[in-house]
């Protein structure tokens, strides 16, 4: 009786735990924000290679692959409560270990090891939000739900690269880093004050026996049953394998050594190209059905069409700071096509 109780959903979208859940989810998403766009830079900065800050991009997506169905799998079995705050907690405790080793040994083996660990607890947050909305708001507000979520996301990815260019630039590493402290504490409070409901499920095998089960049974759907969803995740992955990379290494190098531009214009030029997927999901809803699949085809080849008018103004052109917005609005149409 007390199980049914418990699972009882709100009657009302703008319930107090659904406000607390995006509070706390706002604050961890501006401190991953943060962390994400200020310690690749930091690397470029005090290396000079740009080879360097993608070799630490990298290492931070090995733990998406490996930890997300680990995440699924432990937002079912475990208190989702208690699985948020403790890796928001995790990630404030690893930026302090952080702090203290990176003046003792090489920024770069240090910076990939904290993106392991930072990447592991992140991938576990995502999908414990994606398993509470449904509890925490009524089935008929689940996509406004999820739209406020994506909301305070997007808020975050375009205003955290202008805040940390900024204070990077003036007041250095560690006064971002203990900001970002900050952030997932603050985080780690409010998603404790948090009252999602839980109904642990019976666990059937291992973890890693559900896990190894659940990728094959993804697999055979996506090569077998249904392989028009393995073409679009085919296509997605190239996507963000080729194209998303763009905004993440090719712009902060161009902006800070090609252009000689300082941690601020790096900032400012990150979060406008990044606005541009919030213009371009926008469109999508104006658009409605008339943005289908057929669409991808010609978007890419624009996208490459403007990669190359890129190149072209980047290598002829003289003045600094034209090229700088032109690389900023080509950019902006690439990110929203």
């Amino acid at each position: 009786m007390n199980n049914i109780k418990q699972l009882v959903t709100p009657t009302k979208l703008w319930n107090k735990n659904f406000l607390l859940l995006m509070l706390g989810m706002e604050f961890n998403y501006i401190g991953a924000n943060l962390l994400k766009f200020v310690l690749p830079l930091y690397v470029l900065r005090e290396t000079g290679n740009p080879a360097l800050m993608g070799t630490v991009l990298a290492f931070s997506l090995i733990p998406l692959i490996l930890f997300l169905p680990i995440g699924g799998i432990s937002a079912d079995r475990f208190s989702k409560r208690i699985l948020l705050a403790l890796m928001n907690m995790a990630t404030a405790i690893a930026i302090v270990v952080y702090l203290g080793i990176s003046s003792t040994i090489a920024i770069v083996p240090a910076t990939i090891i904290f993106f392991l660990l930072f990447s592991a607890f992140e991938s576990m947050i995502t999908p414990t939000v994606e398993a509470s909305m449904p509890v925490l708001v009524p089935k008929n507000d689940l996509v406004k739900a999820n739209s406020v979520s994506w909301l305070l996301s997007i808020l975050s990815t375009v205003g955290s690269p202008i805040l940390g260019g900024f204070i990077l630039e003036r007041l250095g590493l560690t006064t971002v880093l203990y900001i970002c402290i900050a952030f997932y504490v603050l985080a780690t409070t409010v998603k404790l004050t948090l009252k999602i409901p839980h109904s642990k499920q019976e666990a059937v095998g291992s973890l890693l026996r559900t896990i190894v089960s659940d990728i094959k049974d993804g697999v055979f759907y996506v090569t077998k049953e249904n392989t028009k969803i393995g073409k679009l995740i085919l296509i997605s992955g190239s996507v963000g394998l080729f194209f998303l990379p763009i905004t993440s290494t090719t712009l902060p190098v161009l902006v800070s050594t090609y252009l000689e531009m300082g941690e601020t214009f790096v900032g400012l030029a990150n979060g406008v190209v990044m606005f541009g997927g919030t213009v371009g999901i926008i469109l999508l809803g104006v658009l409605g059905e008339k943005a289908n699949v057929t669409r991808i085809r010609p978007l890419l080849l624009v996208c490459c069409g403007l990669l190359a008018v890129t190149g072209l103004g980047v290598m002829w052109s003289t003045h600094a700071m034209l090229t700088y917005v032109v690389i900023i609005a080509l950019f902006f149409m690439i990110t929203g096509f």
